[in-house]
């Protein structure tokens, strides 16, 4: 496997369209992981939003509703590989709860995906407003939306790349020099892995971008990884060999 390899994202990348009615809630994933412990069955985490309503909703709709959002950004299922790879580093470092959030959610969402074009070149301390959102995403769904619903949408993907850490304030929304930790990076490449990436493929990919790893520094990002012992790394001369033995998976 050479640092030439390429993700296939294109068969993995979801095609949900969640945030076109909610943000990513990730307020609401916090409380939830709190609430369930790592390696609990999937319908313990319906039991926790629907009938312990550790979410605090007012109405048994809006508990339901709720935990269907949820479980549509992020599985909630240990069968899942993306939520095992999830709750794993979620365990590891706390102060990369919302990135590890906003990976799986771009991952599954791909108005979130669109969406964030409107920040991915946007220089630190420089603003955006939900109508740039709103034509990011307009740009490649056009005619499928109505100016309602692609409204609503700018107003909801701005808000979640707020939660993500990408940007903030809550009327003027601005961007921030957002610094991904190696729980991060490594949960990046293993996404890139289950997506068929391998070598340097595991990063080179659309998730590099969330991270704000530039081109050309996948590798040391990796190594900060390897070092930190959440991913093991071999390099030979131009072959690099990634590895997730804590997850099960081996490349």
């Amino acid at each position: 496997m050479t640092g030439s390899d390429t993700v296939t994202s294109h068969v993995y990348l979801g095609t949900l369209r969640t945030t076109a009615s909610h943000t990513i809630s990730i307020p609401h994933l916090l409380e939830l992981l709190r609430a369930v412990p790592h390696g609990a069955p999937a319908e313990r985490y319906r039991q926790a939003v629907v009938d312990d309503n550790v979410l605090g909703r007012p109405t048994q709709v809006g508990r339901q509703r709720s935990f269907r959002h949820l479980r549509e950004l992020y599985f909630l299922d240990p069968g899942h590989p993306e939520f095992m790879g999830l709750r794993h580093f979620w365990e590891i470092d706390s102060s990369s709860h919302s990135l590890l959030a906003g990976l799986l959610a771009f991952t599954r969402d791909e108005v979130l995906r669109a969406s964030f074009t409107a920040i991915a070149d946007l220089r630190e301390g420089l603003s955006v407003s939900s109508a740039d959102f709103t034509s990011a995403v307009a740009a490649q769904f056009d005619g499928e939306m109505s100016d309602s619903t692609l409204g609503k949408t700018g107003r909801n993907t701005g808000a979640s790349w707020t939660q993500t850490g990408h940007l903030v304030g809550r009327t003027k929304k601005v961007r921030t020099d957002l610094v991904a930790r190696p729980a991060a990076v490594a949960y990046a490449a293993y996404l890139g892995h289950l997506a068929g990436g391998r070598g340097l493929g595991v990063l080179d990919n659309p998730w590099s971008k969330i991270l704000g790893v530039s081109p050309g520094r996948s590798l040391e990002a990796l190594r900060d990884a390897h070092t930190q012992g959440l991913l093991d790394l071999l390099v030979a001369g131009n072959v690099v060999d990634v590895a997730f033995p804590a997850l099960g998976r081996d490349i």
